[in-house]
């Protein structure tokens, strides 16, 4: 489970404050990028799956659902076969992938050896708990330019900030968006190398 479940309504508001000129993609150059922003990140079309979803999940908290609507989006816009996922609740984030995109499935691990038994990663989300960095580094063989790789912070401590400073300098990771909460990852080498913060 999600640790920013505790976060109350005014941390929250003091995250989205510090970030606020960083909102639904102004000042972003890239037209992919705005787009992705715009339409996936931040989307606030009410789908209807989101009501019925809730009614499955009434004790999720503010962030959790905020988190898994994200999920739904990102299944919707990679159309992915399935969904690699590392810690946290492969039950809950498999509803959501799969409202978002029917023919996606969730294969669960629990260690980087589990990923010798797929040959190619396309979607992947990766919570910051157990021995995340060697599974992110097993996981980087496994991607390519059609890929991308969700890291949901399990808190955003230290370590944390630091894995993602990583994380934005790896040449491997071409296109980064940090949402505070997580962040997402896209290896197209046909792209420029940016680094994004987006207010979530």
């Amino acid at each position: 489970m999600c640790k920013f479940a505790p976060m109350n309504r005014i941390r929250r508001a003091l995250v989205w404050l510090k970030r606020c000129r960083h909102c639904r993609g102004f000042g972003v150059q890239s037209p992919w990028a705005y787009r992705f922003i715009r339409y996936v990140v931040n989307e606030h079309y009410a789908y209807y799956a989101y009501g019925e979803l809730a009614k499955s999940e009434p004790k999720l908290d503010v962030m959790e659902k905020k988190l898994h609507r994200l999920y739904f989006r990102m299944s919707n816009y990679m159309q992915a076969d399935a969904v690699v996922s590392y810690g946290g609740d492969a039950d809950m984030l498999e509803r959501y992938m799969q409202r978002g995109c029917r023919k996606t499935r969730t294969i669960v691990m629990a260690s980087e050896q589990d990923l010798e038994t797929v040959e190619r990663v396309r979607l992947a989300r990766v919570l910051t708990t157990g021995s995340y960095r060697s599974f992110f580094q097993a996981l980087l063989k496994k991607v390519d330019g059609q890929s991308a790789v969700v890291i949901q912070f399990a808190k955003r401590d230290p370590a944390a900030k630091q894995f993602w400073k990583e994380v934005e300098a790896d040449p491997r990771c071409i296109t980064t968006f940090d949402l505070y909460y997580c962040g997402i990852i896209f290896f197209d080498t046909k792209r420029y190398k940016e680094n994004y913060i987006v207010n979530f």
